[in-house]
């Protein structure tokens, strides 16, 4: 018996090609938007939780004033004697300075304003454990070098009308330095146009003497950082007697990103949905259309026996259909676009690891979403087609 209801309600689809397509089309144009902004935003997550795992989860980031953006000329909230007070804690294991700064960079008599940045060449090995920087060509620091400059990529290719090229010699705020090795492509103009020197170099060149940017902390095995950063805070806070620095995790930092992140997807979705709700519309304009014409052939299987539940399990199958194949092909389309954005990504961004992942949860639950609001779309067509008089419906011309 069902099978005969899924042979009649075929039938009249494919008398009706051209609008059971179109109606099919706003379900997919849905479905697609959904999955593919949900695996794009999955794979953003994805990428900043890898980039987060290869930073380490052992590392305590501390900074003067009052956020962690890139401070304007001038600014350098810790000096040595805050390194030394975290220098004294037996939970942490080493304690990484730095400063960076726009500074005035000249090649070839031609002058721009790069971000330099300088770190102690002896702890240049475990900064770049935690960083994404890579040497392409030359080498990276030697422990105690000074006079030396480690560029980005971008900064050697284009940055400059004539290329700057390992051993070429660069001015940094007017002192000479050897350009001994390049990074590669991190992805973004800020890291890729960068000059890295040592912390003794950034002093004499931009840096004032004692002070530093902020300072990398790396914790000791077995230490619970969430409850040392705690007490590190207090006993901080009561050794500079203010508040003007920010201490945090890499693992609260990566918290408050992905419940952003979170956020952000929900919002998607929720956008998204707009365009499933229209395709839905679509399903019941549909539906009540192909009740009118047919008002007659329901009359014609009432006369002949066929009960409202039999009339209302055709149209449904047919609401239904509209749900279930535009799913089925919206997620297929979405999971195109979102590969396609990962290439996107990948191409314009080589150093960021993005990762889509097809979530078996996200493309079951576009398909159950997809199919029940067909179906939901086509209950009062159905209904009002079941209830039909068939004498009225006879007579109807």
């Amino acid at each position: 018996m069902l099978r005969d209801y899924f042979l009649v309600a075929f039938n009249n689809l494919k008398r009706r090609k051209l609008r059971s397509w179109l109606t099919v089309i706003g379900i997919i144009i849905g479905i697609s938007a959904i999955v593919s902004l949900t695996l794009v935003a999955q794979g953003t997550e994805n990428a900043i939780n890898a980039a987060f795992e290869e930073f380490g989860t052992d590392v305590i980031l501390v900074q003067g004033g009052a956020t962690f953006s890139r401070p304007t000329p001038g600014e350098y909230g810790l000096d040595d004697r805050d390194i030394n007070f975290f220098e004294s804690f037996g939970e942490v294991d080493i304690v990484i300075p730095y400063v960076y700064d726009t500074q005035e960079v000249e090649y070839k008599d031609e002058k721009k304003y790069p971000i330099v940045y300088a770190i102690d060449t002896d702890l240049w090995g475990e900064f770049l454990k935690r960083s994404n920087f890579e040497v392409e060509q030359g080498r990276n620091f030697q422990p105690g070098e000074t006079g030396s400059v480690v560029i980005g990529w971008k900064l050697n290719q284009d940055y400059f009308e004539k290329k700057v090229d390992l051993k070429s010699r660069i001015k940094v705020g007017g002192k000479t330095f050897k350009v001994v090795g390049i990074y590669e492509k991190v992805g973004n103009d800020g890291d890729d146009t960068s000059i890295a020197m040592s912390l003794d170099d950034g002093r004499k060149v931009f840096a004032p003497g004692g002070k530093v940017t902020g300072a990398q902390m790396i914790v000791k095995e077995g230490v619970n950082i969430e409850e040392f950063v705690k007490e590190l805070e207090e006993e901080y806070e009561d050794y500079r007697g203010d508040k003007n620095f920010i201490m945090s995790t890499s693992t609260a930092i990566l918290e408050q990103i992905n419940n952003i992140l979170g956020i952000i997807q929900y919002v998607i979705v929720g956008i998204a949905s707009i365009a499933l709700l229209v395709g839905a519309v679509g399903i019941a304009n549909t539906m009540y259309m192909s009740v009118m014409e047919r008002t007659k052939e329901i009359g014609i299987m009432k006369s002949i026996g066929a009960t409202n539940n039999a009339i209302l399990t055709i149209f449904l199958i047919e609401s239904a259909f509209f749900g279930i194949v535009g799913g089925i092909l919206g997620c297929i389309i979405g999971i195109i676009m979102a590969l396609g954005a990962k290439l996107a990504i990948e191409f314009f961004s080589p150093g960021l690891p993005f990762l889509i992942l097809i979530d078996p949860k996200v493309i079951g639950g576009a398909l159950l979403f997809s199919a029940v609001a067909g179906i939901i779309s086509g209950i009062l067509p159905a209904r009002s087609a079941s209830k039909m008089n068939p004498v009225d419906a006879l007579r109807h011309e």
